[in-house]
């Protein structure tokens, strides 16, 4: 712990000046409470997800440009270096192909330094009880499981051998579920708005925790390799002190149950 603790400090502090402009793009839909208000402008206050990334910011003396953009195009932004920093984001291989992530010693996306690890569940609609000895891993074949196309929770049900349903996009999915176009949803407990939680059933034990990354452009990382390196280490620490609930170990250590 400690020498994780001195190596991190050491890249912030050997960190160059603060590239100018730094430009950090935020979906333009709200996902509370990380994120709070529509379209182009920031509510007030705009969420912990921007309250942590100016913390981080300017804990390296810099004073970064925010913006919010759609979807698509925020990725697009990103990839093509208009946009140098983007969150929350999973790592997909298509992802790890554009985007820049921390990596560890082994060249793999370094989970010891993710800021975000969404509580991936499974969700039914009311009176769907869990099937006896679901153990977060083993789901029979008959279950219907709905899932974002592409996203990373549609990856980790076909690899378990799940019976996936995708799904074009996520706002209307606890209404799919509800209709009954799929059996279960899976989904970060994080990314269900309360008011519909309260109506669904939360299968237990977790499928997993997965780790959410902020990308960084690849005209970022390349300038700027060890200044990236201590804004994603700063961004880390700032999460965990706002919320240590979605970090729930010391920035540097792994949680438990973690989806790699």
């Amino acid at each position: 712990m400690l020498a994780l603790g001195l190596w991190a400090a050491g890249v912030t502090l050997a960190a160059p000046m603060c590239p100018e402009p730094l430009r950090i793009g935020f979906a333009d839909h709200a996902t509370p409470p990380g994120l709070l208000g529509q379209g182009p402008e920031f509510a007030d206050p705009p969420g912990w997800e921007v309250l942590a990334v100016r913390d981080a910011a300017r804990r390296l003396g810099c004073e970064p440009e925010l913006q919010r953009l759609p979807s698509r195009r925020l990725l697009a932004s990103l990839a093509q270096g208009s946009v140098d920093f983007a969150l929350l984001y999973g790592v997909t291989p298509e992802r790890l192909a554009a985007l820049r992530f921390p990596l560890d010693a082994h060249g793999q996306p370094d989970v010891a330094w993710a800021p975000f690890f969404g509580r991936l569940a499974l969700f039914g609609r009311a009176g769907t009880l869990p099937e006896p000895g679901w153990d977060g891993h083993r789901l029979s074949p008959h279950w219907r499981v709905g899932v974002i196309a592409g996203s990373v929770h549609e990856a980790v049900a076909r690899e378990r051998g799940w019976q996936v349903e995708a799904l074009p996009a996520a706002s209307a999915s606890v209404a799919m579920l509800q209709a009954g176009r799929f059996d279960l949803l899976l989904a970060p407990r994080e990314s269900l708005p309360a008011e519909e939680r309260v109506e669904l059933v939360e299968w237990s034990p977790l499928v997993g925790r997965q780790p959410y990354f902020m990308p960084a452009s690849p005209a970022m990382a390349k300038r700027h390799p060890a200044w990236t390196r201590a804004f994603w280490n700063e961004f880390c620490e700032a999460v965990r002190r706002r919320r240590p609930d979605v970090r729930p170990t010391e920035c540097g250590v792994v949680p438990p149950a973690v989806i790699r």
